[in-house]
C-alpha cells in the first residue's frame, strides 16, 4: 500500500515542481518587464551542457552585473546557439535586473522578448 502512494505521489511532487519553476520564473519575468533596471554585465563563463536523456545540449551564458546599491550578482540564463555563440567570455552584455528585487535578471533580449508577448 505504501508504495503504491509513493507511486502516485512521486510525479505528483516532480509535476508540482515543474510547474512552480515556470509560475516563479514568469513572475519574474513579469517584473522585468515593469520594473526593470537596464546595465551592462559582463560574461563570466559559457557552458554547454549535455541533456541527460538526449544527446542535444543546451547552452548557457553565465554573467555578472552590479545594481544600482553596487551588489554584484550573478546568473546563468539559457540562450540559443546563435545568442551563445555572440559572446565570449568577458564580453559585455545588455542585462536588465528587478528594481524591486536585484538578483533578479534576465538578458536584455529576453526581457525584450516578453514584452513583446505581453504587449508591452
Amino acid at each position: 500500500m505504501i508504495e503504491i502512494i509513493i507511486a502516485l505521489l512521486v510525479p505528483v511532487l516532480i509535476l508540482g515542481g515543474i510547474v512552480f519553476l515556470l509560475l516563479k520564473r514568469g513572475l519574474q519575468m513579469k517584473a522585468l518587464c515593469e520594473d526593470g533596471v537596464e546595465v551592462m554585465g559582463q560574461v563570466v563563463e559559457k557552458r554547454s551542457v549535455r541533456s541527460s536523456n538526449s544527446s542535444s545540449r543546451r547552452q548557457k551564458l553565465v554573467y555578472r552585473y552590479t545594481d544600482s546599491a553596487g551588489t554584484a550578482h550573478e546568473h546563468a540564463s539559457l540562450v540559443p546557439g546563435d545568442e551563445y555563440m555572440r559572446h565570449n567570455e568577458g564580453d559585455e552584455i545588455t542585462v536588465v535586473y528587478s528594481a524591486k528585487t536585484p538578483s533578479v535578471s534576465a538578458p536584455k533580449y529576453l526581457v525584450d522578448q516578453a514584452r513583446t508577448a505581453l504587449g508591452k
